[in-house]
């Protein structure tokens, strides 16, 4: 404030001094027409000087002119003079002086204080909207700048960035003006570009393993005196559940149902080896629980620490009609029969576990329209939306609730309100469901009901 004031009273003098050279210059003393002419073609009419009222004083030798300047420019008479001379000075303090005398020549120009003040601020006020003006264009310019040659192709970049994560690859490239942008478009379009090669050539390869283990099961499945029904729905491209049908030495069939722990790659290979295992160790014959020990022994040396697998196995004589079952930790195994559903327990601990493990074997006459189901922990603990588990109970409700519709009807119907619980979600786990009905026995259609019937259905065999 006090430089500009300064800077206001030289300003102020450089304006006497103009009007006082301007005084000399005339050939006589000035009249009160000279002056007005004057002081009209000088610079007191500007705006500055509109905006700033000020008193001029102008003296001729001994003659004193008193001149008031504001938005007009009158010469005023001695009278009037007089009073706003006397106003001026009351209304405010004089703040700032402009001095000129030279010969008979006298020129005090004066503004008040508060005038004065309220100029510089206007002044202040006016530079700083032009400065804010003129930075809120440059910030405009700046943003404009920014969004062309930064925000835009960084946020194309993320977002190529992040359909390559969501595995939606061949991104082309992006270009970009900024030359360290357009090289990281580059590397992000060969990377996109090699992930594709190479997603390309792993899902040829999960392909032709799917092809592998669907075909290492059985191909419509033909067992005497049992019509079978399968659902197979690996989690992933390849499962850890796997099942199967031997035929065994003594015309007996073995059927069996397994599940590694996990699924996806390592659990599939595992699954394969414990086929590969299970049809080795039927070929020996036996009852369930001993074809479970051939193959618990030696089964650890194929698998990694802490792995282990469940199985359900069936012996099934089509000569007779009887059934034995083993179970090492699988899941329960539901029997249809004319007494009444019945569910088969786990006869023993899981696969892998315990090399001395033993398992016990039950034994079970099965009649024409009994019928089986065979599952995997997939079905049971599907979840839905809520974290719902589909359970066991729900399971066995709907096998037996359709025990009139014909066998794959009845699978289907347990399929289909397995995908109405599990809604859109992708399977928590491999699914795997065999389902088996009793069509005859001793391909004479015989039903057996008791134990002590065996000799008679064997003779009428014979």
């Amino acid at each position: 404030m006090n430089r500009a004031t300064s800077e206001r009273s030289e300003a102020l003098s450089e304006q006497a001094s103009l009007i006082g050279s301007a005084l000399l210059a005339l050939d006589q003393p000035p009249n009160s027409q000279t002056i007005q002419q004057l002081l009209a073609g000088s610079h007191l009419d500007s705006s500055q000087q509109k905006a700033s009222p000020r008193w001029i004083h102008i003296g001729w030798e001994d003659q004193n002119l008193q001149y008031y300047s504001d938005s007009n420019t009158n010469l005023l008479p001695e009278s009037e003079s007089k009073r706003v001379k006397k106003d001026w000075a009351n209304s405010d303090q004089v703040g700032v002086v402009g001095h000129f005398a030279t010969g008979p020549v006298r020129v005090e120009i004066s503004e008040r204080a508060a005038d004065v003040r309220r100029a510089i601020r206007m002044e202040i006020i006016t530079h700083v909207l032009s400065l804010l003006g003129l930075a809120a264009i440059a910030t405009v310019l700046v943003n404009l700048a920014l969004v062309r040659l930064i925000i835009k192709p960084t946020r194309s970049l993320v977002s190529a960035v992040q359909r390559i994560s969501e595995n939606r690859l061949a991104v082309p490239q992006i270009q970009c003006v900024s030359r360290e942008l357009n090289t990281l478009s580059e590397s992000i379009a060969d990377m996109s570009e090699s992930l594709a090669i190479t997603e390309q050539r792993r899902a040829l390869d999960m392909r032709r393993a799917e092809k592998i283990q669907r075909h290492l099961l059985p191909q419509s499945p033909t067992v005497p005196g049992l019509t079978i029904s399968t659902h197979y729905q690996p989690a992933e491209d390849v499962a850890g559940d796997i099942y199967g049908i031997v035929a065994m030495p003594d015309d007996a069939w073995l059927i069996y149902i397994t599940d590694l722990v996990g699924h996806g790659i390592p659990a599939a290979m595992n699954a394969s080896i414990l086929k590969m295992l299970f049809d080795t160790a039927s070929m020996r014959g036996g009852s369930p629980g001993e074809v479970l020990e051939r193959v618990n022994v030696m089964l650890p040396g194929y698998l990694m620490d802490s792995e282990f697998a469940t199985a359900a196995v069936l012996r099934w004589d089509p000569a007779t009609g009887h059934l034995q079952f083993a179970s090492a930790g699988h899941e329960p195994v539901t029997l249809l029969s004319k007494v009444g559903p019945k569910s088969l327990e786990s006869t023993g601990l899981p696969l892998g576990i315990d090399t001395d493990s033993r398992w016990e074997t039950t034994e079970h006459w099965l009649q024409k329209g009994d019928r089986l189901l065979m599952v995997t922990d997939g079905v049971a603990e599907s979840h839905n939306v809520n974290e719902q588990q589909f359970g066991r109970g729900r399971i066995a409700e709907i096998f037996a609730g359709s025990v009139n519709e014909p066998l794959d009807d009845s699978l289907n119907r347990l399929v289909g309100e397995l995908g109405q619980h599990a809604g859109n979600l992708p399977p928590d786990d491999d699914v795997t469901i065999l389902a088996l009905e009793c069509n005859s026995v001793g391909g004479q259609r015989l039903e057996v009901s008791h134990p002590n019937h065996l000799r008679i259905v064997r003779e009428a065999v014979a």
